[in-house]
């Protein structure tokens, strides 16, 4: 095999490696692309399970108010006026409080799947973009790899025989 063919498959080689490496970064983008996506759907869901929450929540508080006008209207207490309504007063301040934590921690939990998401997007960018440097790299190295091969090729003298494969040269009269 002569030192062309070594040249030609070397390059071929180098071209393919590099090749590969780009389609690398660009699956490890899609994937981190489609992990951010379940990121965000999570981070929707959670929001909506917190919303739903806090309205079951509010409801229960409705009830529980509803239950304790009830139970003093019956011991014939008036509910507007005196503890009955500090009672109230301190029953809704509880309920609000109820509210605001579920929505709080929906809110905490949500945030972290978006940072999350955003993360996983930047480390796919990344990759993709050390992907083709990583490329290039390959490909100047190959270059190199090429000309020190070529560097090393004995030189031809004028009017010896033999080409670069070692065939004779035919000449045409």
């Amino acid at each position: 095999m002569g030192l062309g063919t070594l040249i030609a498959l070397k390059a071929g080689g180098i071209a393919l490696q590099a090749s590969t490496t780009l389609k690398e970064g660009k699956k490890a983008e899609e994937i981190s692309k489609a992990r951010a996506d379940i990121d965000f759907q999570n981070a929707e869901a959670v929001r909506e399970a917190s919303v739903e929450k806090a309205r079951i929540q509010g409801e229960r508080g409705r009830k529980l108010l509803e239950e304790q006008k009830g139970t003093a209207a019956a011991g014939n207490i008036r509910v507007n006026v005196g503890s009955p309504l500090v009672i109230e007063t301190e029953t809704r301040q509880a309920i609000a409080k109820d509210i605001g934590f579920i929505l709080e921690q929906g809110r905490a939990e949500s945030a972290g799947f978006l940072s999350s998401g955003y993360l996983e997007r930047q480390i796919g960018k990344n990759k993709r973009k050390s992907s083709v440097f990583d490329a290039i790299s390959i490909g100047i190295e190959g270059i190199g790899s090429i000309a020190s091969m070529k560097s090393k090729m004995p030189e031809k003298k004028s009017g010896s025989p033999g080409g670069p494969s070692g065939f004779s040269k035919v000449t045409k009269l």
